[in-house]
């Protein structure tokens, strides 16, 4: 019996659940009780150029910004310094990251993951990665292991770190990028997409047009709402732009058809009620 516990039994700091916030609109949509949770696991995906490294950075320079005491490390495994300085030149406040860049070392010599984990312990709480595909390949490639091994490896580590096992005792928050096919599809395995407490999506109005209007939703998620829609811009120079407006339209239909919903099935209730009455 020593595996089974009863959750009124359990005692959690209740700075656990005092969430991260970045002062925008994206607050409501991250968590039912706004802002970035501690200790869980986010997933972003998206369409192909529409912003998913742009987004993730905005969110973590806002709560940079909000929360001076919170501790942010960028893990960039997918652009270099000179990548990221174009970044910086249009996002000023991007230059203020804690940032641990991981590329491909082709003479065999490096250990990253072993790195990474070193870093990890110092305690961070939030740590965002880009992406999560390309460190499990450079993983893979440096230990000589396979791809599923690999991200055993990294799950095993983000799981340490989400049940604040580092030095600091810090429950650690992933927000976590990750490729997807040619049809915007989930790459990974099962186990990955159990482990993560939502998937933040970032789709365009129009696959096939770049230009299009684009907009924030998540498809699954513990600690929130799932399908409403926030359009944001990028346009904007130094900040990312969420339309509010338009975001309030859209939850006060969803709640108008809630509303209908309902009223239809009260309605269908009755009916089959006074139906059976009557036999």
């Amino acid at each position: 019996m020593d595996d089974i516990i009863r959750m009124r039994d359990l005692r959690f700091n209740p700075e656990l659940f005092v969430n991260f916030r970045s002062g925008t609109v994206l607050d409501n949509l991250l968590c039912s009780y706004k802002g970035l949770p501690k200790g869980v696991n986010y997933m972003v995906i998206g369409d192909p150029g529409v912003g998913k490294t742009t987004i993730i950075l905005d969110l973590i320079a806002n709560i940079a910004s909000h929360s001076k005491k919170a501790r942010i490390l960028f893990i960039s495994a997918e652009m270099n310094e000179i990548d990221l300085a174009v970044y910086v030149q249009r996002y000023p406040k991007f230059g203020d990251l804690n940032i641990m860049f991981v590329e491909s070392d082709f003479n065999g010599e490096a250990h990253h993951l072993e790195k990474i984990d070193n870093v990890l312990q110092q305690g961070w709480d939030i740590v965002a990665i880009d992406s999560f595909h390309e460190l499990q390949g450079i993983v893979k490639e440096e230990e000589n292991i396979t791809m599923r091994l690999a991200e055993t490896k990294l799950l095993a580590l983000i799981k340490r770190h989400n049940k604040a096992h580092n030095e600091t005792r810090v429950n650690t928050t992933f927000l976590t990028i990750q490729q997807v096919t040619k049809s915007g599809a989930f790459i990974g395995s099962n186990r990955l997409k159990h482990m993560i407490t939502a998937m933040m999506e970032l789709r365009l109005d129009n696959p096939k047009n770049i230009y299009s209007d684009r907009y924030v939703v998540f498809s699954k998620h513990r600690r929130g709402d799932v399908g409403v829609k926030l359009y944001y811009n990028l346009s904007s120079t130094g900040d990312v732009f969420f339309d509010e407006e338009r975001y309030q339209q859209e939850l006060l239909l969803r709640n108008l058809q809630n509303n209908v919903s309902t009223q239809l099935r009260d309605f269908a209730t009755q009916f089959d009620t006074l139906f059976n009455n009557n036999i």
